[in-house]
C-alpha cells in the first residue's frame, strides 16, 4: 500500500494513538529539562530521558504515514506545550491563599516557560529540517529501502539545530560556555548514538506498524 493514503482523510486509531504518546512524551520532556543530570561526568538535561520514546515514534510517523502526518504531529506537539507553558504561568500569577507557599511550585516548574520557547523554537527549526531531509531521501527509495541511511541522515542534521538553538535559549544565561557547549556534544552524541544502538529495533517496528495499517 502506498503511504500516501495513510495521508488523506480522517487519522487511522493507531496513528491517534502513536501522536498522542508523542506529544505527550515531548511534554514531559519541557518539564523535566528543568532538571539536570550528569552523564559519566558531563552534563545533560534531564529531558533527554524521553528519547528513547520520542525518536522512536518519530520514524514511525515519518516512515509510514509520510510528511503530512509528521508535520501534523509536529504542530499539535508545539500547541499543546504552547498551552502547558500559559497555564502554568497563568496558576503562578493568579491569587494565591496566604497560608500557601508557592515557592516550590515555582522552582519547580516556573521556569518551564523559557525551557517551552527554547524547545518551540528549537523544535519547529530542528524537526522541519529533519522531515525535510528525511522526505527528500525517501523519493529515491520504495518502500522501507534506504531506511536506515535516511533516518541517521536525517537525525543528525536535526539533532544539531535542535540541541544547540534549545540550549542557547534555554541556559545560555545561567550556565558557562563551557558547560553550554558541553550540554549541547553531549545531547547530540547521546541522541544520534542511540539511534544507531536501536536502529534494528526501530526498523522492526516501522515494519510491524507498516504491515499493520497495509491490512
Amino acid at each position: 500500500m502506498d503511504n500516501r493514503n495513510h495521508t488523506a482523510g480522517k487519522p487511522k486509531p493507531l496513528l491517534v494513538y502513536l501522536v498522542t504518546i508523542y506529544a505527550v512524551s515531548l511534554i514531559a520532556a519541557n518539564i523535566l529539562a528543568n532538571h539536570m543530570l550528569v552523564v559519566i561526568r558531563w552534563t545533560a538535561s534531564a529531558g533527554i530521558l524521553t528519547f528513547p520514546v520520542t525518536y522512536i515514534l518519530a520514524s514511525v510517523i515519518s516512515e509510514v504515514y509520510g510528511y503530512k502526518w509528521a508535520r501534523r504531529a509536529a504542530w499539535l506537539t508545539l500547541a499543546l506545550n504552547g498551552l502547558m507553558a500559559g497555564l502554568i504561568q497563568l496558576a503562578i500569577i493568579l491569587p494565591q491563599p496566604e497560608w500557601y507557599d508557592a515557592a516550590h511550585f515555582i522552582g519547580a516548574v516556573g521556569g518551564t516557560w523559557r525551557i517551552v520557547l527554547a524547545s518551540l523554537t528549537a523544535f519547529t527549526i530542528g524537526k522541519y529540517a529533519n522531515d525535510k531531509v528525511f522526505a527528500r531521501m525517501k523519493l529515491k527509495h520504495e518502500g522501507l529501502s534506504g531506511f536506515g541511511v535516511r533516518a541517521m541522515a536525517s537525525s543528525i542534521i536535526g539533532h544539531i539545530l535542535d540541541s544547540a538553538i534549545f540550549t542557547l535559549i534555554a541556559f545560555a544565561l545561567y550556565f558557562s560556555w563551557t558547560a553550554i557547549w558541553e550540554m549541547i556534544i553531549v545531547s547530540v552524541c547521546l541522541k544520534w548514538g542511540y539511534e544507531w544502538l536501536v536502529l534494528p529495533l526501530t526498523l522492526k517496528i516501522v515494519k510491524k506498524v507498516k504491515n499493520y495499517e497495509d491490512i
